[in-house]
């Protein structure tokens, strides 16, 4: 005679039909394996959700140091380029004005002028230190005052462009010599870019304010207190 009570029996069918399943889900597959519980453990995270977030910053931080960082090398370029049209166009009127004076031999090409328009044909096709050999070629040549500041301007963004940041500085002061030259603000504010790759926080800060208070409706101010802002 079966003494157990309905309550332990249906218990025991219970334990009974839960052993069923778990065998019959071995069998067919269909159970965890070992590896499966290792992939979950390993996509398990192991950093916080703050510490996410953290290195998420720092990486959009860095890409956007990255981009500024594009967009002052377009600017550098646009710049060049905008110079070059100018300057070419004066010397294409004075040219038609005044008939060719003769080049001294070291002039790499013609006359003073085209030999100027040479040497900057090299800064742009960036073989800076041809673009420092014909520039101090004109200057040794006596070009006139009116392209001679240029020269020392482009000396100095040949030398920045090298890594020679205390020679381009040199070049940049020299250029702020000439009282009339329209490269003083630009001369200014790269002696601050050169000061800031040396490391020189307070002199570039003192550069880049320069450009603020000597040259207010230059359009490089902003460009100047945007390097202000970045300086640590």
């Amino acid at each position: 005679m079966n003494t157990q009570s309905p309550g332990v029996r249906m218990k025991g069918f219970r334990i009974l039909a839960l052993c069923v399943a778990g065998l019959s889900a071995l069998a067919l597959g269909c159970g965890p394996s070992e590896e499966a519980l290792e992939d979950d453990w390993e996509t398990v995270p192991t950093v916080s959700p703050t510490a996410s977030l953290e290195y998420r910053i720092d990486s959009l931080q860095n890409e956007n140091r990255r981009i500024n960082d594009q967009v002052d090398a377009l600017a550098a370029e646009n710049r060049s380029l905008r110079a070059r049209i100018a300057e070419l166009e004066t010397s294409l009127s004075e040219a038609t004005a005044a008939p060719p004076t003769p080049a001294p031999a070291s002039v790499p090409t013609g006359d003073l002028r085209s030999g100027y328009s040479s040497a900057l044909d090299q800064f742009m096709s960036r073989n800076y230190s041809g673009a420092i050999q014909q520039f101090e070629g004109l200057l040794a040549a006596g070009i006139g005052d009116d392209l001679a500041d240029n020269c020392h301007y482009w000396i100095g963004e040949s030398q920045y462009a090298l890594g020679r940041y205390a020679e381009a500085i040199s070049r940049f002061e020299t250029v702020l010599s000439y009282t009339t030259s329209g490269k003083r603000p630009y001369a200014q504010l790269m002696i601050g870019n050169a000061y800031t790759a040396l490391g020189n926080t307070s002199a570039a800060r003192d550069a880049y304010n320069a450009v603020v208070s000597s040259y207010p409706t230059s359009s490089l101010v902003s460009k100047a207190q945007q390097k202000l802002a970045r300086l640590p």
